[in-house]
C-alpha cells in the first residue's frame, strides 16, 4: 500500500511498495508517458524502468527456483 509523507519543506512524496512501483513503471513503459507530469519518457527513463522490471523478474525466478529446491530436499 502506498504511503504519502510530507517532508520538512512541505513537499508531499508518495512511497510505493515494490509491486505498486512495478505496476506504475510497466504502465509508463506501455504508454510512454509519466502519468503524474504528462511528460513523455526519455530514453534513459525507459531504460531505467525496463531494468527495474527485469531485475524484479530475475529475482522472482531465483526465489522460485530456490523454493523448489528446498521443497525437494524436504521430500527426501
Amino acid at each position: 500500500m502506498a504511503t504519502v509523507i510530507t517532508t520538512k519543506n512541505g513537499k508531499r512524496i508518495t512511497l510505493l511498495n515494490p509491486s505498486e512501483k512495478s505496476e506504475r513503471y510497466a504502465e509508463q513503459l506501455r504508454t510512454g508517458v509519466v502519468q503524474e507530469t504528462e511528460q513523455r519518457l526519455t530514453k534513459n527513463q525507459k531504460a531505467f524502468r525496463a531494468g527495474y522490471l527485469t531485475a524484479r523478474s530475475d529475482n522472482a525466478k531465483v526465489y522460485k527456483f530456490k523454493k523448489k529446491q528446498r521443497a525437494a530436499k524436504r521430500k527426501k
